[in-house]
């Protein structure tokens, strides 16, 4: 154990009726968590909902020697100017520098970041998985309620990595992650940029504060410079990025289809709903690798995932042979064969990039008719919904918009800012409110050589309506309304 003042050393704080000399027994965050026993460390956050600042009394009551952590001035507290930054250091420190003692795969980027890190987690021996998807602890997995979690999580998640026998952890860097310094000071083997483009901006206003916020991961403002970083270059943002890290002197690695990238693509064929052939050229020799994916965009996911591993110190002829087995990603184009004969996918894309790159890739399958449901999150940045439902209007035979996690936000308003992006001339569209209604009814309008696409929600099981949360899975109801055919 230690004590606040091993904990706190370095780090600008108050204290109030605390003995710097305390040993902690345990961190938490949630009020449900404190003990009557024990001298625990009690972080009030300030969340979107609820204000940890509110339930110091109760936590108190239930524990009166808790010491409580915020930005505000409490009795027999710490004060500290930076509660999300202080949190990250001084967890990091109470789990014993967990990061340190395993390779750190860091990746980041608007798409492919879930992929890659279930990619690396398939390619690497003893891997753990932090993502959007779930979190695999080293044989145990745990539902993900956050891409990536807070700092007193984040660590705690590494610290149990660590002890069941992790060598490598593949982890998202979210943007909100990464602002929000809840990846602070984490020492990173490999950091990894995907691509950029327009998401999350109800939170960073502009595109260029969302890549800055990016940056923070590769240049040091996360508290720690990667040991490694590994660029996409076939991006515009990724390119940016690789100019400034190059000019930095850091150690930069990249990978793309461009012919300058230390990890070229190269000879893709054979791109179906069957999968692919492609070649990687490194240095002055090629590499060919198969595997059941198909679509640029998936293919570079690979690249990304083959260069870390073999950084890491994997060949080339072992990465071959796993590649092969791998299925793919929960909820990114998981493939339902239809009773009417048509081909349904459903995926996770919600975004206008992402949308864009999954309908180019079915629209190259031998096809008659592509039909895709799709909706925009409520309480989210609404300048996305036009540009989304242009794309998804424009590359679609007929589209169906309806709702994906609505939150508090009126639906009718949501469909009012994606009915200014139809696309010009484009009326094969319906808005039909009730997502599993707008499934089924793309279901029953499909005929043999159709593709279905019902994006947005990937994996995702809970469905965010007003103030209720139900659970809703798109494969499962697809499935389900399958049988019923």
């Amino acid at each position: 154990m230690k004590t606040i003042a091993q904990l706190f050393d370095g780090i600008d704080y108050a204290v109030n009726h605390v003995n710097c000399d305390s040993k902690i027994d345990y961190i938490s965050h949630d009020s449900r968590d404190i003990l009557p026993d024990g001298c625990p460390l009690f972080f009030a956050i300030r969340g979107t909902y609820h204000d940890g600042n509110e339930l110091i009394d109760a936590v108190v009551a239930t524990n009166k020697n808790t010491i409580v952590v915020s930005d505000r001035d409490h009795d027999r507290g710490i004060k500290v100017p930076e509660l999300g930054k202080t949190m990250a250091i001084v967890v990091r420190r109470f789990y014993d520098f967990p990061d340190e003692k395993m390779n750190i795969v860091a990746v980041t980027g608007t798409n492919g970041k879930s992929s890659i890190c279930f990619l690396l987690r398939h390619l690497l021996d003893k891997c753990g998985l932090l993502s959007t998807v779930e979190y695999d602890i080293g044989g145990e997995i745990l539902t993900a309620p956050n891409t990536t979690p807070i700092a007193l999580d984040f660590y705690k998640l590494l610290h149990k990595c660590r002890q069941n026998g992790c060598k490598t952890v593949a982890s998202e860097a979210s943007s909100h992650g990464i602002d929000q310094s809840r990846t602070f000071g984490l020492a990173i083997a490999i950091a990894i940029f995907t691509n950029l483009s327009h998401e999350h901006l109800d939170y960073h206003s502009t595109v260029e504060n969302y890549f800055l916020a990016k940056k923070k991961l590769f240049v040091g403002e996360n508290g720690s410079i990667p040991k490694i970083s590994l660029v996409n270059i076939d991006d515009n943002y990724g390119l940016k990025l690789f100019e400034i890290l190059k000019a930095n002197g850091q150690r930069v690695r990249t990978f793309g289809f461009t012919k300058t990238a230390d990890f070229s693509i190269t000879n893709v064929g054979k791109s179906s709903l069957v999968g692919s052939f492609f070649t990687v050229k490194h240095g002055s020799k090629s590499y060919d690798f198969e595997t059941k994916l198909f679509g640029d965009y998936n293919i570079s996911n690979i690249v990304a995932s083959i260069s870390a591993a073999n950084i890491l110190g994997d060949s080339f002829e072992q990465l071959r042979e796993k590649l092969v087995t791998f299925g793919g990603t929960p909820g990114r184009l998981d493939c339902v064969s239809l009773k009417t004969g048509a081909l349904a996918f459903v995926d996770f894309a919600h975004t206008p990039y992402a949308l864009e790159k999954v309908l180019s890739t079915l629209l190259k399958q031998p096809h008659r008719h592509i039909i895709s449901v799709f909706g925009c999150g409520g309480e989210r940045d609404r300048s996305k919904r036009a540009p989304m439902t242009t794309i998804v209007t424009k590359l679609s035979d007929f589209s169906i918009a309806t709702a994906d996690n609505t939150r508090r936000e009126p639906l009718e308003e949501i469909f009012d800012d994606m009915r200014l992006g139809v696309a010009c001339g484009k009326d094969a569209i319906e808005f039909i409110p009730d997502r599993r209604t707008a499934i089924e009814r793309a279901v029953q309008m499909s005929r043999e050589g159709d593709i279905v696409l019902i994006a947005g929600r990937g994996h995702e099981n809970e469905h965010k309506i007003g103030n209720k949360i139900i659970h809703f899975n798109d494969k499962e109801v697809l499935e389900e309304i399958n049988a019923k055919l």
